[in-house]
This record gives C-alpha cells, structure tokens and sequence, in this order.
C-alpha cells in the first residue's frame, strides 16, 4: 500500500518548486558573497576651490593743499613751545597795537561780502577814536627805525618791508574765510565797546586775528606729512600723473628756492591800496571766497617697457 505522502502525483509537483527556491536562494547568497569581497567605492574628493579674483589696487588721490595753496610753499618755524615764529612773534606793545591795525586794515578791503560792512565802520571808528594815541605809537615805532639805521631813507625802507610782511601774512588767500570772520568778530567786539584804549584792545583781541593763520599753518603741515607719505608710496608708480607730486620734484631737482608763506600771498596780489594815513601800499586780493580751483587727477601708473624678445639661435 502506498503512504499519501509518496503518492506519484505529489513528487512530480514538488520538484521543480523545490529547485526553483533553491536557485533563488544560490542566487541571493552568490551575490552576498560578491559584495562582501567587493572593496566598496570611495566618495571622490571635494573639488579644489577655486581661487577668487584679488581686488584692484584703489589707489587715493594725492592729497591737496589747504584752501588752494600752494603746493610747495615754506612754512614759518616753531618755537620751543611749539608756536609758529612769524612777523607777528614776540611784539613789543607798540607793534601789538600797530599789527593789529594793519591786519584789521587789510580785512576792512578785502572783506568786502554785505555780511561784513562791520569790518569797515569798526575800523573807522577805531581810528577815528584814537587818533592821538594811533599817531604816538607810530611816532615811537618811527624812531626806533632812525636809531637803527645810519640814514632816514635805510629807515623807511626797513619799516615798508616789515610793513609789507605784515600785510601780505594777513591777505594769505588760503586763510581768507576764517580772516574775514575773525575780523568781523573783532570789529562787532569794538563797536560795543568804542571807547576801549588801543593798547587794551590790542592785548584782549590781536590773537582772534591770528587764529585763522595759526589754522591754515597746522592744515597746511598736515598735508605736507600727507603727500610725504604718499610720495614715498605710490611716487614712482603714479606720482607723473599727480600736479602735486611734479612740483614737489621740479623744486628739488632745479634747487630753486621754496617760496615763503608771504611770498605765495603776494604772488597772488594783482593791486595794492595806499594808506591815506601811512601811505604803506595795503594789498586787496581778488579772491572769491569759497571757491577753490585746483586740479584733481586720477592716479595712473607709469607704463612699464615692453621686455626685448630673445634672439633664437
């Protein structure tokens, strides 16, 4: 008797579907092992970064001299206490009273914008009120010249050059819009109070004049340190294209003599006005105020020579 389980019928079925797991599972294990022994791909590497473009070189204008001055011009030198010394330093009382005169005279012409007509009525009304004491301190000034000089005309001659350091030191164009305010100042100062002795005035308010020279001196150092500095940077690469730069380099070169403060103001000087009372030439500079014209070039560099080519052999 044949058992069920061995039936014919049942193992002709049984086989195939027997083989059939068995190849699948052969496969599985096959592939297994052929990624076990497989050595596993490396991520690729991070690509190199790429190098990023430098900037320009910006380089800054040369810089420009105060207001329009000059741009080689020689300044007055300091004192041990670090003073600027100048036509103005170490007055005797006479002096102070006559430099503050001859400052306020130039301010009355050359300041000449409606806002200060002050200028001139205070300066009138200080002469006007000290005629005897304005005439005795200039006669004490005129004999200190005849006692240092052999002849009368020596005298005069030494006191119109002092005389026309002291106008052309306070008719600097450079210094022409702080002046005018400082002459404006002292002059509404006396107009309040018109009966104050020369002397007395002189000491309370000649240095207000000074101020706006002393500041043109300090702004005009720093842009001598300035265009040193750029000079000795950026000169033999862009320095031919700078005006600043040439004229500094033309005064060396030629050793021509710098030109003082007072000089620069009186190459600028086109007309003079007589004193009425002195008869000292008064210079009038015909600047407009706050206006300023210099030039202003973009630095570019000097071309390099093309290099030779070899010669083949």
């Amino acid at each position: 008797m044949i058992s069920p389980a061995t039936t014919p019928a049942q193992s002709s079925h049984t086989a195939p579907l027997t083989f059939r797991r068995l190849g699948v599972a052969a496969l599985a294990i096959g592939t297994a092992l052929v990624a076990a022994c497989t050595t596993p791909t490396s991520a690729p590497p991070p690509a190199a970064p790429r190098p990023q473009a430098q900037a320009a070189e910006v380089v800054p204008y040369r810089p420009l001299p105060p207001s329009g001055a000059s741009y080689v011009m020689k300044m007055p030198p300091r004192g041990p206490d670090g003073k600027w010394i100048t036509v103005n330093s170490n007055l005797t009382d006479d002096r102070l009273v006559w430099h503050l005169r001859s400052a306020w005279n130039v301010a009355a012409l050359n300041c000449l914008a409606p806002e200060y007509d002050p200028i001139l009525q205070g300066y009138r009304a200080f002469l006007s009120n000290n005629v005897r004491g304005l005439k005795a301190v200039n006669d004490r000034i005129e004999k200190t010249y005849q006692s240092r000089f052999r002849t009368r005309r020596d005298a005069i001659v030494a006191r119109d050059a002092e005389s026309t350091q002291v106008y052309n030191f306070f008719a600097n164009p450079a210094a022409r819009s702080g002046f005018c305010l400082a002459a404006l100042d002292v002059a509404n100062r006396y107009l309040a109070a018109p009966k104050s002795l020369p002397l007395a005035f002189a000491k309370e308010n000649f240095q207000v004049m000074m101020v706006p020279m002393e500041d043109f001196f300090n702004q005009y150092e720093a842009y001598q340190r300035a265009s040193a500095e750029w000079d000795a940077k950026y000169g033999a690469r862009y320095g031919s294209s700078q005006p600043g730069w040439v004229a500094v380099q033309q005064a060396r070169a030629n050793g021509e003599d710098v030109p003082t403060y007072t000089a620069v103001a009186a190459a600028a000087v086109t007309q003079t006005v007589v004193d009425p009372q002195t008869g000292e030439a008064v210079p009038v500079v015909p600047v407009q105020e706050g206006f300023v014209s210099q030039p202003v070039v973009e630095p570019l560099a000097v071309p390099q020579p093309a290099a030779t080519p070899k010669a083949r052999r």
